[in-house]
């Protein structure tokens, strides 16, 4: 199943099994919810399409002591809630915890509008979010064990095309926030969410980090980055804030001096004003596979 629905299937689970949870929905629906909706009618809440609305209505749940979470499609729960975001989450650390549909260009039929480019370069710039890319199932399913045993304002995203299980529980430090596979090599790929799902099963002949929840732990992050002679960081996203930028952050704070490639997408003629697809986007962004390998080989900087 997919990594969405992988997660709502927990929270039904945990919630038949006494814990407090509520959802509130962003007139949107799942199948995962089904059961949800018809076993826990009094702790479903549908706004509509009022992602502001959503917030502050679990933020009041939050304060009268319910474990809540949000659930919308991107990039609104971020783009259009930001403030109440920045607000009641960042400074009041409520503990909700906005789940949204579609990551990056996954909307990409949709049109510009629809794309969540920009959500994690958003929230990088906020205290105390914690933000959550599955990149398997088993990382989707611990996000749920993390959300009811340490309450704290979280943004999870979840990308429709990321289904399977590439990780055994064992192979994940949540706190950590960064998951290795891969052999060890003088190129270390850094990559979050759809990229890191796809290179995890690509099985490059390379070190892949896995950065599925941020903000990491930068002290040990930047000494594994430590071990490679060149770094090459991947994304579904803006180049400017994510975790390419990242990279650079902390390898500067921490004095590290290593080269980074950034591949991210630039949209150097600006956003696509023609409805169009992720391959196509990934194509025109020089974002695929065929680049990430020539670069891999030195055959393209």
């Amino acid at each position: 199943m997919n990594v969405r629905d992988r997660f709502f299937y927990e929270i039904y689970g945990q919630v038949k099994s006494g814990e407090d949870v509520s959802l509130v929905s962003t007139d949107l629906g799942a199948p995962s919810l089904d059961d949800f909706r018809r076993d826990f009618p009094q702790r479903f809440v549908n706004v509509g399409i009022a992602e502001q609305n959503a917030i502050a209505v679990a933020g009041g749940l939050c304060l009268a002591g319910k474990k809540v979470v949000t659930y919308g499609l991107n990039p609104f729960p971020v783009t259009r809630a930001f403030d109440q975001i920045r607000n009641l989450m960042a400074s009041l650390e409520l503990p909700i915890t906005v789940a949204a549909l579609k990551a990056g260009t996954a909307t990409a039929e949709a049109g510009m509008s629809h794309m969540a480019l920009e959500n994690i370069s958003l929230l990088r710039t906020l205290k105390n979010v914690r933000i959550i890319s599955p990149s398997d199932e088993t990382i989707s399913k611990m996000a749920v064990d993390e959300m009811i045993s340490r309450p704290a304002p979280r943004y999870i995203q979840f990308d429709p095309f990321i289904t399977d299980t590439l990780y055994d529980e064992a192979e994940i430090d949540y706190k950590k926030g960064f998951a290795l596979s891969g052999p060890k090599s003088d190129v270390a790929i850094v990559a979050t969410g759809i990229w890191a799902h796809k290179l995890k099963k690509e099985n490059l002949p390379v070190r892949l980090i896995d950065c599925f929840a941020l903000p990491l732990c930068e002290k040990e992050f930047c000494d594994e980055l430590k071990q490679y002679k060149r770094i090459i960081t991947i994304e579904d996203g803006v180049d400017r804030g994510g975790i390419g930028s990242m990279t650079l952050e902390i390898l500067n704070d921490f004095g590290a001096v290593i080269p980074v490639e950034r591949m991210a997408l630039k949209f150097g003629n600006g956003y696509p004003r023609v409805f169009s697809n992720r391959n196509l986007i990934f194509e025109q962004e020089g974002l695929t596979l065929d680049h990430l390998k020539k670069k891999l080989e030195g055959r393209e900087s």
